[in-house]
């Protein structure tokens, strides 16, 4: 299968219809994981339960990919993800990029950096325009 195909079926399954039991389809558990949720998914926690988390604040979720490049056992996509807030159905789109590393069939290595910054900002969590506030030295209150 091409490395990209397994990222589109990640991403569909896991991601867009919140098929947690295909996480073990394409993960191992001892799959290197980084990014921003790094910390909440290794190496107790089940990644399920980190997906299932930003699920739960999310709206339906699509996923496409406007960029993708793939070695022999690597695959790096730049996408962009559809979404709502589900309290008042405003419709955004947050992007973000995946590196992975494919052994025998499964994602032994996860890179990931999303705009979650954007996200929480459509979401009410972090105020309008919060990366420019921050990027000024001044606090978020």
């Amino acid at each position: 299968m091409p490395l990209t195909r397994l990222l589109h079926f990640w991403f569909e399954e896991v991601w867009c219809k919140g098929n947690l039991d295909a996480v073990a389809e394409v993960m191992t558990s001892k799959t290197l994981i980084s990014g921003a949720v790094s910390a909440l998914a290794e190496p107790e926690c089940d990644y399920g339960e980190v997906v299932a988390a930003l699920r739960n604040l999310l709206g339906p979720i699509k996923v496409t990919f406007s960029h993708a490049m793939e070695t022999r056992d690597w695959v790096s996509v730049r996408l962009l993800v559809d979404t709502s807030d589900p309290k008042d159905g405003n419709s955004f789109q947050m992007t973000g990029q995946l590196m992975a590393r494919v052994e025998d069939g499964k994602i032994a290595e996860m890179h990931s950096n999303m705009d979650y910054f954007k996200m929480f900002e459509q979401l009410g969590q972090l105020p309008p325009e919060a990366m420019a506030i921050c990027m000024t030295g001044e606090r978020l209150r």
